[in-house]
């Protein structure tokens, strides 16, 4: 199974300031870079494919695009498997044992696994680090920035995704693109748990997409734990125990 690592994220000003560097992937933490310890990570499944970072950083390069869209558009010309393992370069914990054990749980007839980490368990392990989070049926949670998709379902879908990033700053024309009724459970399921399982997101993230979905309950919040900024970057330097 190949993998894509999106690599091409610029850090903002604060970001830049406290690491000295303009990619996201040259963020330094203790001895290596984050494009390092996700490339790292992943190179058991496969010699990775990098979109964005440094030449000679990985055997496999391309260069990234002007949205996440048109990375992974790029990561996708070059991915010769079936299916591929999606992942993003900002995170600091990721490590082979989460990346496999989300594999192990993945559903091989969809064209879209993504794994979502309870509250607690990125509690337990990331104390006091602010996610963005979902109440569902089944609980309170957030997202993973990794997945493994059908390369010939997500080359289908994208010129959809393209469409819905295109308008995700105008959210009655995202509403109609992606469907009230979706967006209004989720709504709904914020002022009042219990009403959306993760059965109906799957199933209205599936039609939007035009495939299906599978939501995998991971255990290991490494997987969502990203680094975006001046304050990521802080907690991940005393979380690491990290001298920089």
């Amino acid at each position: 199974m190949d993998v894509v690592i999106l690599a091409g994220g610029k850090c903002d000003d604060a970001l830049r300031a406290a690491t000295g560097v303009e990619l996201r992937a040259d963020v330094l933490l203790g001895d290596k870079t984050l494009a390092q310890i996700v490339l790292e990570a992943t190179r058991p499944f496969g010699e990775p494919i990098l979109v964005g970072g440094h030449l000679g950083a990985a055997s496999r390069r391309v260069e990234s695009g002007i949205n996440f869209c048109d990375s992974l558009g790029n990561g996708l010309s070059q991915v010769q498997t079936e299916k591929f393992l999606l992942v993003t370069v900002d995170l600091p914990c990721l490590t082979t044992e989460g990346l496999r054990d989300f594999v192990s749980h993945c559903d091989g007839d969809a064209g879209l696994n993504f794994p979502i980490v309870s509250k607690e368990d990125c509690e337990r392990v990331f104390p006091g680090m602010k996610r963005t989070t979902l109440k569902l049926k089944e609980g309170v949670f957030t997202g993973g920035n990794v997945a493994v998709m059908d390369t010939t379902a997500m080359k289908r879908a994208l010129p959809v995704m393209e469409k819905a990033y295109a308008l995700r700053k105008k959210p009655l024309k995202l509403a109609q693109m992606v469907g009230f009724g979706v967006l209004g459970r989720v709504v709904l399921g914020q002022a009042m748990p219990g009403t959306l399982p993760v059965a109906c997101l799957e199933k209205g993230v599936g039609r939007f997409l035009g495939t299906k979905v599978h939501a995998v309950i991971s255990h290991y919040p490494e997987l969502g734990a990203d680094l975006d900024k001046a304050s990521d970057y802080q907690a991940f330097v005393r979380k690491l125990g990290s001298r920089v």
